[in-house]
């Protein structure tokens, strides 16, 4: 698996020669999981099926974090080369809901942090 690289930034960026930044495997695959993650429903043009219901979830009245965690895990279990998650967890801080949850992958396993 090969993908455009992603700095911390989540912005692509220019290699040593020159290049945009390219990466794979394990790195590749924990970029992609992280973009899919912060894709929100709606977003993609050509699918609006696809992205996180982060209106629905996280941005109302009301949060429903388990909502948010299904689709969370959801969206990274429909990631080719993801074999499952586990321990996912989140926290709700002064309105900032963060989480974890473990990748185990066919590159290995892999902790996302958001």
């Amino acid at each position: 698996m090969q993908t455009i690289s992603i700095n911390q930034d989540n912005d692509i960026y220019i290699d040593a020669n020159g290049n945009i930044a390219l990466t794979s495997d394990i790195q590749a695959l924990s970029d992609v999981c992280k973009n899919k993650v912060l894709t929100t429903l709606g977003e993609p043009q050509y699918n609006q099926l696809n992205g996180v219901p982060y209106f629905e979830t996280v941005f109302c009245d009301i949060s429903k974090p388990d909502l948010f965690q299904a689709a969370v895990i959801q969206t990274i279990e429909n990631t080719e080369h993801v074999i499952r998650t586990s321990d996912f967890a989140y926290t709700q801080n002064n309105n900032v809901l963060s989480y974890t949850v473990k990748i185990i992958s066919d590159f290995g396993e892999i902790l996302l942090n958001g």
